[in-house]
């Protein structure tokens, strides 16, 4: 039967029957697979949600130690905590002038600590904590702005200076006068002789 098929048949329409099958058989079986990837919602899972976290990180509170206004670098402390227990990182971000900085702080037990460099060169630059969990959820603290200067000229504060310049001031005069006094009594004209 085969061979009466065959001969009836031109051997194009043979292979195009075949590639026709398998191309249906294909898809077929594609169309199964992408099926059964498909989550099934059973009806004991009715009402069940997933969770996702959407709580972001609390800085509780944090500060600076050193004087960066005076060019020296310093030390940044953070109490950082999370609610699920995912925190990530924990960073300190320094932007100003001609620089931007986002340092990575670490857990010493208690806080998280870091370390900023002297500032290169003079400006405002703001400070601040940024705190991050694993489901990308951001905290920001509060900007502490700092301005740096470095050739400042001096204040003059007058508490400090005017007891220190009036006192030298009238210590300075009662010894011109001491000497005047002084003076005037070596130089007194000899009157006998008139």
């Amino acid at each position: 039967m085969n061979e009466l098929i065959r001969g009836n048949v031109p051997d194009c329409l043979i292979t195009m029957a075949k590639l026709s099958f398998f191309t249906i058989l294909g898809i077929v079986i594609v169309t199964l697979l992408f099926i059964s990837a498909i989550p099934q919602v059973t009806a004991g899972l009715e009402g069940f949600m997933i969770s996702q976290d959407s709580n972001e990180p609390d800085i509780w509170e944090w500060g600076i130690e050193g004087e960066p206004e005076l060019g020296q670098g310093f030390d940044v402390w953070a109490n950082v905590s999370d609610q699920d227990d995912d925190l990530k990182n924990v960073t300190v971000q320094v932007i100003g002038p001609n620089m931007t900085i986002n340092n990575l702080m670490t857990f010493n037990g208690t806080f998280y600590t870091g370390f900023v460099p002297a500032f290169p060169n003079d400006g405002t630059f703001s400070v601040r904590i940024r705190a991050y969990d694993l489901e990308n959820n951001t905290r920001t603290s509060t900007l502490v702005y700092i301005d740096f200067e470095s050739n400042p000229t001096p204040t003059i504060d007058p508490s400090v200076t005017m007891p220190i310049v009036v006192g030298s001031s009238v210590g300075f005069m009662v010894f011109v006068v001491g000497l005047a006094l002084l003076y005037d009594r070596r130089t007194v004209p000899d009157l006998e002789g008139l």
